[in-house]
């Protein structure tokens, strides 16, 4: 099934003639086995591309059949490609499980002039070592290779982070996955140096079959008039504006070493605070421009993050997008020594120029006084300005700033949140769904929510939709899965995971590691979780003591009396390890009876 809000009806014109030859010819010619067979040629400089870094490239030379299968693969997961310096190739069989969502913003129209072979293969990476086999004669004679665009909204994954292990299918080759994908329509066509370009001119190019010049390259999907229809608020981009323009790739990891278990080893966890990832071009280029280009001395281009210095220099030359990067460097003290009074201007800055996420990270010293007087309402309004400009954590912000006051609208913010792709966004709007604070109650779209944040990096909803596959609540009953949800937010520090999955470890249920039960509890107890430490006691005579929290131990017991097997073995747990063992083994012996594997086998564990 082909995904329709990414593509739009297409207009495209190849005429790429060469002396002598026909049209036929010439498209035979243009027609690679794979969109990396323009390396072939050598056409344009290779710059290596960092295995470990962002990239950014354009997708305006992709063919139809090209374009039909990106589509495809995003709609099925999370798409995974192979690109190196060499071209950029989809894996169309190998993707991430999880989806994308949209996230509309207001316009932005861009006109991108490409000027030799170098900027050609680094900024089309499918195409472009061909292109700069056919045109790069006529460029060193004055000739571009200009790109407008119109972009109205992004669909984005709520995934950060992704090593081989996460990976599904034949993925061989498989090097990044797609964040995201700025969607909207283009126009391409050849031009010159000595003439500039506007969008609209552009967009009136492209329908007829031939070309004033002997070499030519055309392009065009989208329409105008129907991008004038979008809007920040919009839940889909238009039909005839939502091809995809700009990819936004992030680096695969390698994964668990030779002899670890995937998700056994605990990992650092995404730090939300933490400065937006660098988006780099290939080595020895600099993005300016709205392309990767080679770095000149009057050329304002995107600073490196955590480069102080750089950041200043190219702020103070009017490169907003390196305001922005400085501003959140001084607010964050990551690249920079911490200092709000330094960090709000270069925000501003940022924000005034269009910057979305500046807009957001004023909005958070503004909420909290830092640098700049304390004002919730103009705070709102800042984070308000970075969701409508396509800044996914400002819908996120803007919607828990509403919550107390307006549920309805609030919960709306944070659903827009997460569609952008910001998993705190999902996980403050899942509870809401299973609660029906705001929304109408539907505990499947809180499941799902719950896996979008999951799937980014909020351990805690790990362990709110391990809880659901494990006792089958509004999702399917599968251990297997729950225990790899719990297991996965344990590796990202969660305790509340860490003592779930010890549960099943040591009930041995179906995935479980028997032997990591007492591992993983200690996991959960150092992370103050008070039923690890409890389970300690019981199961493995741990001499810590335990201090179950009142108002869990009171809804541990109501559950338990509703007929919850899990909660009753819980309940057992703390009667047992604060001195009441006969009421902690009856409620053991209940739970066994309902056919808690965990209760059973701790039932053998006390004397």
């Amino acid at each position: 099934m082909r995904n329709t809000t990414l593509g739009s009806t297409a207009v495209i014109v190849w005429a790429l003639l060469g002396a002598g030859c026909g049209a036929g010819a010439a498209a035979e010619a243009i027609r690679p086995a794979d969109p990396t067979a323009g390396a072939a040629l050598g056409e344009g400089t290779c710059h290596e591309v960092e295995a470990t870094a962002a990239a950014e490239p354009l997708v305006v030379d992709w063919k139809p059949e090209q374009r039909g299968d990106l589509e495809e693969a995003m709609h099925d997961g999370v798409a995974v490609v192979a690109y190196s310096c060499k071209g950029i190739k989809l894996l169309k069989e190998c993707k991430l499980d999880g989806n994308y969502g949209y996230l509309g913003m207001t316009r932005r129209e861009q006109v991108v002039r490409l000027s030799n072979s170098d900027e050609l293969r680094a900024n089309l990476p499918s195409m472009g070592g061909i292109l700069a086999a056919k045109i790069g004669g006529e460029m060193e004679r004055g000739a571009t290779l200009d790109i407008a665009m119109v972009m109205v909204g992004k669909k984005r994954t709520t995934w950060a982070a992704a090593t081989k292990d996460d990976l599904k299918g034949t993925c061989e080759g498989a090097t990044h996955f797609i964040r995201s994908a700025m969607v909207g329509a283009f126009a391409m066509d050849t031009g010159t140096k000595a003439k500039a370009r506007v969008t609209g001119e552009m967009f009136g190019v492209g329908a007829a079959a031939g070309s004033a010049s002997e070499k030519s390259v055309k392009n065009k999907e989208g329409d105008l008039d129907d991008c004038q229809k979008a809007a920040p608020d919009s839940a889909k981009a238009p039909p005839q504006c939502g091809a995809a323009v700009r990819l936004v790739l992030s680096p695969i990891g390698a994964g668990a070493k030779a002899g670890e278990k995937a998700g056994e080893a605990p990992a650092k966890p995404v730090d939300p605070a933490a400065p937006p990832a660098e988006v780099a071009c290939p080595k020895g280029l600099v993005l300016a421009e709205g392309k990767c280009t080679a770095p000149k001395a009057d050329l304002a281009f995107q600073c490196r993050q955590g480069d102080a210095a750089e950041c200043t220099a190219q702020c103070d030359k009017g490169h907003l997008g390196s305001c922005g990067a400085l501003g959140v460097m001084l607010a964050t003290g990551r690249g920079a020594g911490r200092d709000f009074a330094k960090a709000a201007p270069a925000l501003k800055k940022a924000c005034d120029g269009s910057e979305a996420a500046a807009c957001t990270w004023l909005g958070v010293l503004t909420a909290d006084g830092s640098g700049v007087a304390k004002d919730a309402a103009g705070a709102g309004a800042l984070f308000d300005k970075g969701c409508s400009g396509g800044d996914a954590s400002g819908c996120t912000r803007a919607g828990k700033a509403l919550l107390a006051s307006d549920a309805v609208k609030g919960a709306a913010l944070l659903e827009k949140g997460c569609s952008g792709g910001d998993d705190a966004g999902c996980a403050a709007v899942a509870p809401l769904y299973a609660q029906g604070r705001g929304v109408t109650k539907d505990g499947a779209k809180a499941a799902g929510f719950y896996k979008r944040a999951c799937d980014g990096s909020d351990a805690a909803s790990c362990n709110a939709l391990g809880e659901m596959h494990e006792i089958g609540r509004d999702a399917r009953k599968d251990a297997i899965y729950a225990t790899m949800l719990y297991r996965r937010g344990c590796s990202r520090m969660n305790a509340a995971s860490c003592t779930s999955l010890g549960r099943l470890d040591l009930g041995g249920a179906p995935g479980s590691m028997p032997d990591e039960a007492k591992r993983v509890l200690e996991q959960g107890c150092m992370g103050r979780d008070s039923l690890a430490c409890a389970i300690l006691k019981v199961a493995y005579g741990d001499s810590r003591p335990v201090f179950p929290d009142v108002a869990q131990s009171q809804a541990l017991q109501a559950s338990c009396n509703s007929g919850s097997a899990r909660d009753c073995a819980a309940s057992g747990v703390f009667d047992l390890a604060t001195g009441m063992k006969p009421m902690g083994v009856q409620k053991l012996d209940r739970a066994c009876t309902m056919t808690d594997k965990f209760a059973c086998e701790l039932k053998k564990k006390v004397k």
